[in-house]
């Protein structure tokens, strides 16, 4: 009789991918009034590693802010996790990938971002918490309304 394999779920690493930091109107920009308007943009990917339930999330957050008109800094973090993620139905597995891998993932992006805007000597801006499983879910909503019903690949988060 064969055994039925237990569910496993780990973060094996967490590591940074790429950071990037840009600050085109310094020195200028700090003699200017700081009234910053902030665009932030997120997307995840995922990568099979291997068949034996390994896989490569990367979050990316890109963070733009502009002050009078002019691009302040342009902030990129790309944050990656492998993550052991065995024995789940195929559903499960898309909603830890979607999901639960970018919550893990989102504090040390948003640690890596704040150092990159403090070292451009800006004020301190801390990203909001999200929501991934709502975002995961409203996209799964989504594709099943575009897909009459189909499921599809893996769900990127914004």
């Amino acid at each position: 009789m064969a055994e039925e394999q237990k569910p496993v779920f780990a973060a094996q690493r967490i590591y940074l991918k790429d950071a990037s930091y840009e600050s085109p109107n310094a020195p200028q920009i700090f003699l200017e009034a700081w009234e910053p308007e902030v665009n932030v943009q997120m997307d995840n990917s995922v990568d099979v590693v291997d068949e034996n339930g390994v896989y490569d999330v990367q979050l990316k957050v890109t963070v733009t802010a502009k002050s009078g008109g002019k691009t302040a800094y342009i902030a990129e973090v790309v944050q990656g996790g492998i993550f052991m993620i065995a024995g789940f139905e195929e559903k499960d597995r898309m909603r830890l990938t979607g999901s639960v891998c970018p919550d893990t993932l989102y504090p040390y992006a948003r640690e890596a971002l704040a150092n990159l805007m403090t070292k451009g000597s800006f004020p301190a801006f801390l990203l909001s918490p999200v929501n991934f499983d709502y975002i995961y879910q409203k996209r799964q909503q989504e594709k099943l309304q575009t897909e009459g019903g189909e499921t599809g690949a893996q769900a990127d988060s914004e």
